[in-house]
Parts: structure tokens; sequence; C-alpha cells
């Protein structure tokens, strides 16, 4: 079943990149842990995925201070980062902001980027290394 998901994950965002950035596709589950990470301001390499069931990704923080664990969901439509909170609903709301990635740096690199619903827009780019 995960090879299956795995399968068609890879199949879709290969499908989403444009010609510029046909470059070997990140994971699924390193685009959401990356997308996870940049949203709540950490480090992509403390997020752990502990589930992948169909097209979602579950993945948790342990807060260092306090050990506290967070949990979130997240799935991939196209070159879109739909997550939500443990027990939150899916971020997929029109007047949600709207979280993209894209590949970059010929694959060495992936692109995080955040359009708020003010107009703005944030963007992170992180390094292959830096993420696996």
């Amino acid at each position: 079943m995960l090879f299956v998901f795995r399968l068609i994950a890879s199949t879709m965002l290969f499908a989403s990149m444009s010609q510029a950035s046909a470059a070997p596709a990140f994971e699924v589950e390193a685009i959401c842990r990356t997308a996870i990470a940049s949203i709540m301001g950490r480090d992509p390499k403390m997020m752990q995925i502990t589930l992948a069931a169909g097209d979602v990704v579950f993945m948790t923080y342990v807060r260092p201070i306090d050990t506290f664990v967070w949990t979130y969901r997240c799935r991939i439509e196209g070159n879109r980062v739909v997550w939500a909170a443990e027990s939150g609903r899916w971020r997929d709301d029109p007047k949600d902001e709207k979280v993209f990635f894209e590949v970059v740096g010929g694959g060495k690199q992936l692109r995080i980027i955040e359009d708020h619903g003010d107009g703005s827009s944030t963007k992170q780019l992180f390094d292959r290394d830096a993420i696996q």
C-alpha cells in the first residue's frame, strides 16, 4: 500500500513540476515535513513522519523546551501543500493562506511559498541535505 501511495504521489509530483524544475523529485514525506516546519518556524529534520495513510502524511514535532508533542496532517494537491493540526480542520478554505512548493536548483532545493491572505507571500529555500 505504501509503495502504491509513493508511486502515485511521485507521479503527481513529477507532473506538477515545470520543465525548468524537472529534476529528481522530493518524496511527499519530505515536502510535508519541510512545509510544516516552514509554517511553524522549525527545522524540517525535527518533524518525524509517524504514518502515511492514503494520500495523508501524519507527523509529529516534539518541542524541546517542554517536550510537548505537536501532531500535524499533510497532503499534496499538485504543487499545493494542504495541512491541518491533529484535531484541526484542513487549511483548504478560500480564506486560508495557501502553501505551495517548487523544486529548484536542479533538484537540489525545495522552495516553500506561503501566500498570505493580505496579498503578501513568504518564501523559504531548503537544501536537500538540510531536509533529509
